[in-house]
């Protein structure tokens, strides 16, 4: 028996053939041509006008067979085709002298790099949307037809990456699951193999080509392909996928309920989010808030700074998806591996993580804090939305902050502008500095959420984007657990809330945990709401907090 390991991107088990497939290129009509820059430029528009058509008619197909917010991600698709900021590189290249090919070669790896280097999952899933939509447009400069995959018989499909498009292209009757080469769980083919309850494991590296046509058990749960599995694996995944389907309907039999302490105090489970899709699926799963929305994605989106206006109708647009539930919005991020071109940040930094990113980037440039803080206040006269710090590490940082926030709110009034005079205006702690301060912190923040991410990493000294030392951070050290203790501590004192919005949230053996320490609010990722709420209700239960 052999294994073959990946990531885990859609649960479910199934056992069936294997069908390798490595998609030949199709032939097509290679143009050469000595590169006239308008020619060129004429060619490039043009593929782009036939990839909308394409697109346009898969979001139509998309849209019948699975649904309006599936569909979208062929919406998505064509916003990127026609972002500025794509078209501007190809138009460069052009004029430089480049074919079209090359020009979009380019530009799709130029923004792809830029994608992959986030910090944020779903944000570094994109890396392959923008690579798939520049293959495609480089094939239909070439004259090529799109690679379509041809299944005669039900197969756990091998491969070495599936975009959405070929994935909606694909005969699902004969899809028991699949297994590919690159991906990432956030990529919108797992977002639709999710949606479509297909198995499956994506970034499983080089498969070997012997595996066609072997019998093999897929567990997209755990991301591992059994090949000529033995009875015992037959027996045991047969169990596991039992269970499986008892968990789905415990999880989805908690939809609609509410967590609470003995005491009746609240246990709310929000989500994390980095834009309106993603909020469309938090509600979908049942948030009863945004707990983190990163505001930075928003800042990506320009090639500049965005005005108090562009600002405030993106918090209008979230305020009005959550119709009185609360929005609480992290202000700019940016730095370490979140890059903004525009912003005046010296990059190439030795250490960017420990270097001059998010708040120390807004204390030293107010303006974009001003701006950023105007729309927030404007926002809070429609409903509930709150100001969260990143990265604060001292006192002072918080009194500057806060006095600015002070004169946002000052400049409102003259302005006769409504605002919410307690829109509440909290931190990260995100930081051991932060930490060990807390008692100071909480007597000026208006609550506390825990950046577990970063606050294992700081605390570790270990970064966590480095597997050679992934040991460090692999598992909770009672060192964070301590910072974590006197965070919860500080604030329950001072009566502020807090919770928890890394990815540790997310994690059911550390609930109970959070629970002791007195968290009133965990914030994950929108597709794990159902299942964290069902994990804290058995912990509330069999602790009898």
């Amino acid at each position: 028996m052999e294994q073959i390991r990946g990531l885990g991107v859609s649960r479910g088990m199934v056992h069936g053939k294997i069908i390798f497939v490595r998609p030949g290129k199709e032939e097509g009509t290679s143009i050469k041509r000595a590169v006239d820059p308008d020619a060129e430029a004429e060619r490039f528009r043009n593929s782009c006008r036939i990839l909308q058509e394409e697109l346009e008619n898969l979001y139509t197909k998309t849209k019948e067979t699975l649904g309006e917010k599936e569909a979208d991600i062929f919406t998505i698709h064509q916003m990127m085709l026609a972002d500025e900021g794509f078209t501007e590189i190809v138009e460069a290249c052009i004029a430089a002298g480049k074919s079209a090919e090359q020009a979009v070669t380019e530009a799709g790896n130029t923004l792809a790099e830029s994608f992959a280097v986030m910090d944020n999952a779903y944000m570094q899933a994109r890396e392959a949307d923008i690579r798939s939509l520049s293959e495609r447009l480089t094939e239909i400069l070439q004259g090529k037809q799109m690679v379509q995959i041809q299944l005669t018989e039900p197969c756990i499909l091998a491969i070495h990456d599936l975009s959405p498009a070929q994935t909606m292209e694909l005969d699902l009757k004969m899809v028991l699951g699949f297994i590919t080469e690159q991906g990432s769980v956030n990529s919108h083919t797992a977002i639709l193999a999710r949606t479509l309850g297909i198995p499956a494991i994506a970034a499983a590296g080089n498969l070997p080509e012997h595996i066609h046509g072997k019998d093999a058990v897929l567990d997209g749960k755990n991301g591992i392909l059994y090949v000529s599995p033995d009875a015992e694996i037959l027996k045991s995944h047969a169990q596991n996928r039992a269970e499986e389907e008892i968990n789905r309907d415990k999880w989805e039999n908690v939809r609609g309920q509410r967590c609470k302490r003995q005491d009746g105090t609240p246990i709310r489970i929000c989500a994390n989010a980095g834009s309106m899709d993603d909020i469309s699926v938090s509600l979908e799963n049942d948030a009863e808030g945004i707990g983190l929305f990163r505001s930075e994605f928003l800042f990506m989106q320009y090639d500049r700074c965005p005005t108090e206006e562009e600002q405030y109708s993106v918090y209008r647009q979230i305020l009005e998806k959550m119709d009185g539930k609360e929005a609480v919005i992290r202000t700019l991020d940016a730095g370490a591996d979140k890059k903004i071109p525009w912003l005046p940040i010296a990059h190439g930094e030795t250490n960017p993580a420990l270097g001059f990113r998010a708040i120390r980037i807004c204390l030293r440039y107010p303006e974009l804090l001003i701006t950023q803080l105007r729309a927030l206040y404007r926002a809070s006269a429609l409903g509930k939305i709150s100001a969260m710090i990143p990265m604060i590490s001292l006192p002072s940082e918080l009194d500057t902050v806060l006095q600015i926030a002070g004169e946002v709110r000052c400049s409102l009034r003259e302005e006769g502008v409504l605002f919410d005079e307690n829109m509440p205006v909290g931190i990260m702690i995100e930081t051991p500095s932060a930490a060990l301060q807390a008692g100071l912190l909480a007597e000026k923040a208006a609550f506390f959420s825990i950046g577990t991410n970063d606050l294992t990493q700081y605390t570790m000294a270990a970064d966590r984007e480095n597997s050679a030392v992934a040991y460090l951070t692999e598992t909770v050290s009672d060192s964070v657990k301590k910072l974590i203790h006197m965070t919860a501590e500080a604030a329950s004192k001072a009566k502020i809330p807090v919770s928890i919005c890394g990815e540790l949230a997310g994690d059911e053996t550390m609930i109970p945990f959070f629970l002791q320490e007195g968290i009133t609010k965990l914030s994950v990722s929108p597709n794990h709401i159902l299942r964290v709420r069902s994990a804290v209700q058995n912990s509330l239960q069999e602790n009898r907090v």
